[in-house]
């Protein structure tokens, strides 16, 4: 072989091991297999939090309705109409629909149809309870079924609710594929205190965990790690962290640095994959 051959052979080698190298390290790049699984699955997971959210919205609308604050209108925060009945204001409790009808897409951007319906007692009272459940209702074509009880703890200084989610059921109608969880979580008030008939510059801190299992029948733990924080001026958790064990497996969840959006991450062996809430 002349060495101009030579040359030539060892310049194919480096172009071919450059080629192999690089095609290497792209796949070391790329999301591993597991991990995509396990993200997918943190998504399904997380939306138990999403509906712990949204029942605590609502049941705050029914609260507010039954005090005679937004009573018999279309509440200014959401698309639903909310009928009170009775009327009378010294008769507890009350009943509160909230009809989001044929379908709207409310604050929170998610499009919900059918009717969430409370059963509001006299809420200032000590443990006192409002009951919410659901008529043929449904977030973004996933029917929602089971039962919520909101108690207040509250003190002189704070409104304090504690969360009872009972037999939870989500039906991705899309794949008849169910979701179930239960648990419990406490809401407690940070601001707004001094301003009671407006509730839009309240802030509530969120603690608790809950137990879910996804429809291919993994178990799910979540708990709240650092309080969750949700502004009533803003549709979405703006700060907080948390971690799943899926199955002993642990995800850990971040909802950001208090802006107001809908991004989160979830770290999953290291590595950080955003969410959208």
């Amino acid at each position: 072989m002349n060495k101009k051959s030579f040359n030539s052979s060892l310049l194919l080698l480096a172009t071919a091991f450059l080629l192999v190298f690089t095609a290497c390290q792209k796949e070391e790049k790329a999301t591993p297999q597991t991990d995509q699984a396990t993200v997918e699955q943190a998504k399904q997971a997380m939306a138990n939090q999403e509906i712990m959210l949204s029942s605590f919205n609502i049941a705050q609308w029914g609260v507010e309705s039954a005090n005679g604050v937004q009573e018999g209108k279309v509440d200014e925060r959401g698309c639903a109409n909310i009928t009170v009945t009775p009327q009378n204001p010294f008769v507890f409790p009350k009943i509160v629909t909230a009809d989001f009808g044929a379908g709207c897409t409310d604050d929170d951007g998610k499009f919900k149809k059918g009717k969430v319906i409370m059963t509001v007692g006299a809420f200032w009272e000590p443990n006192a309870a409002i009951i919410v459940t659901y008529d043929n209702y449904y977030e973004d074509n996933v029917k929602i079924e089971g039962q919520f009880t909101f108690t207040n703890l509250s003190t002189a200084n704070a409104a304090i609710l504690r969360i009872d989610a009972e037999g939870i059921k989500l039906i991705d109608q899309s794949n008849n594929k169910t979701f179930k969880f239960t648990g419990n979580q406490t809401y407690t008030q940070t601001a707004g205190h001094a301003t009671a008939q407006n509730t839009s510059d309240d802030v509530f801190e969120i603690t608790g965990s809950i137990l879910s299992t996804l429809p291919t029948g993994e178990n799910v733990d979540w708990l709240i790690t650092t309080p969750l924080v949700k502004a009533n001026s803003c549709a979405w958790i703006s700060l907080g962290k948390g971690t799943l064990s899926i199955n002993g497996f642990p995800v850990y969840v971040n909802y950001g640095n208090g802006n107001c959006d809908n991004q989160g991450t979830y770290t999953v062996n290291g590595q950080v994959y955003p969410f959208t809430m």
